[in-house]
Parts: structure tokens; C-alpha cells; sequence
């Protein structure tokens, strides 16, 4: 008894072996990640011409819920199909039973230095699409003074004295796409808005009893950066649990880390 092989389009590297009357054969199938066959074996015993099947006394990587990779399938030939000496030709066949993943919605905490109050929240799949705000407890704090050169454009009646206050009035709004290359893996890229103002604080007086009138802030001119940021990252799902790692570019001008936990349904 000799085997020789045929086999359908996603399959491939086919090899078999016959050895005390049960042969082995071996295959590598391709595909997507997520695609799901189901692995028939047929055999011919005339050349080709006719095939009967499947074959039922095979084991190993054959029937429902196989995945793409190298497989092996045993057939036990004597208990099937009693026979002395023929050539025998095989035919691997493979259909796709289960394709593209469902999507899920996703929330995330995000943070980066600078914005470390944030939320990400979209849909994970092959493709997907996600929003995503950062900010901090300054966020939205302005100021209608610069300060340059050690100064202040201070214009008011009286005079100023710096105080310790420092902060970075930031924040981001962002949207994008998630895409999934591999099982529970993914990349995201969006772009949006961001304002990074870095503000020097200063109390202000009168002349007249040098009373203190109010405390302002200033823009520290150089260290101040808004508009076009660009977010890019990946994120690993591990059952309901989601992590994510990426980097942001504001302006192009400054750049940033940022991490991400959360939760995808």
C-alpha cells in the first residue's frame, strides 16, 4: 500500500507516511487568525478519478474547530478499508466554518504624564473606532498674560510678584481606528486636538498699602504647544481584561507616553 496526496487551496506542505498498516499524514493549513475549518479526508483508489469519504477512523487534526497551523491526521485504513496492495491518493479538504470575530465594545482609563485623567472607549475587531479625551485638574485653566524674557506683560495698575504656582493647563480630544492583526491583539491610530500651556503663577498688588488685589497666571512663551496631536498604540485583550501601551505627538513638536487599562465586553 502506498499514499499519495491532493489537497484544497488553503492547504499545504502535505506529506504522508504508512507504517503497520495506519497512515499519517501531516498538512499545514492557512488562513486568517480568526477563521475556523472544519478538515475532511477523502481518499481514491483509482487514480484519482474517484474519491469516497470522509474517511471516519481518522484521529488527530481532522473534523470541527480546527485552526490554521501544521496539522497531523492518522488513519487507522485496516479497520475502514481492508485491502492488500493499492495505491492510494488522499484529498485534504478544508471549509471555512467560522470567519470574522464579532465586534466588542471597549472602555479604557488612559493617562500619560501630562494628561493622566482620561477615558478611551470604541468597538474592538477586524476593524473598529474608538474616541478618547485626556485632561488634568487644570485642563481648562487660561491665561491672558505671557511671560517672556523673565517678564511678564503685566499692563494693570500696581505690580505682580511671582508666587510657586506651576501647572500645564492640557488636555486632548481624539478619534481613530482599532485594527486586529492577530488574536486578541490590536493597533489603534486617531488624531484630534491638544493644547499643552505651561503656566507660571503670580499674585498681584496695589501701590496704595501694597494690598494683595488677586493671583493670575502666565503663559510661559517656548513651553506652550496646541493644536493637531496624533495617537498610536497597541492594546492586548486577555479574556475581558485590556491593556494598551502607545505614544503621542503634539504637533510633532512635543511627544509622549501613554498607558491604558480597562475592560472589553
Amino acid at each position: 500500500m502506498t499514499a499519495t496526496v491532493s489537497f484544497s487551496q488553503e492547504v499545504r506542505n502535505v506529506t504522508s507516511e504508512v507504517k503497520d498498516g495506519m497512515v499519517t499524514i501531516h498538512y499545514s493549513i492557512s488562513g486568517k487568525f480568526y477563521q475556523i475549518f472544519n478538515i475532511s479526508i477523502y481518499v481514491s483508489r483509482d487514480g484519482g478519478n474517484n474519491f469516497i469519504g470522509p474517511l471516519k477512523e481518522v484521529t488527530g487534526d481532522v473534523g470541527q474547530n480546527i485552526k490554521r497551523g501544521n496539522k497531523t491526521v492518522t488513519w487507522d485504513v485496516i479497520k475502514e478499508m481492508p485491502l492488500v496492495e493499492e495505491i492510494l491518493i488522499f484529498d485534504v479538504r478544508a471549509e471555512i466554518t467560522g470567519n470574522k470575530p464579532k465586534s466588542s465594545f471597549f472602555i479604557q482609563y488612559v493617562a500619560n504624564p501630562t494628561t493622566y485623567v482620561g477615558l478611551r472607549a470604541g468597538t474592538l475587531g477586524i476593524v473598529g473606532f474608538y474616541g478618547e479625551f485626556r485632561g488634568n485638574l487644570n485642563s481648562f485653566k487660561s491665561a491672558k498674560y505671557t511671560y517672556k524674557g523673565g517678564q511678564v506683560d503685566y499692563n494693570e495698575p500696581g505690580y505682580y510678584i511671582f508666587s510657586d504656582q506651576k501647572c500645564h493647563a492640557a488636555f486632548s480630544v481624539l478619534a481613530g481606528i482599532t485594527y486586529q492583526p492577530a488574536r486578541n491583539f490590536f493597533l489603534y491610530l486617531g488624531a484630534g486636538y491638544g493644547k499643552d500651556d505651561y503656566l507660571i503663577g503670580f499674585d498681584t498688588y496695589n501701590y496704595e498699602g501694597d494690598v494683595k488685589t488677586g493671583s493670575e497666571y502666565a503663559k510661559y512663551d517656548g513651553y506652550c504647544n496646541s493644536g493637531v496631536e496624533v495617537d498610536l498604540g497597541m492594546m492586548l485583550r486577555i479574556k475581558w481584561f485590556l491593556m494598551s501601551a502607545g505614544a503621542t505627538a503634539l504637533n510633532f513638536n512635543s511627544f509622549n507616553f501613554t498607558v491604558g487599562v480597562g475592560a472589553a465586553f
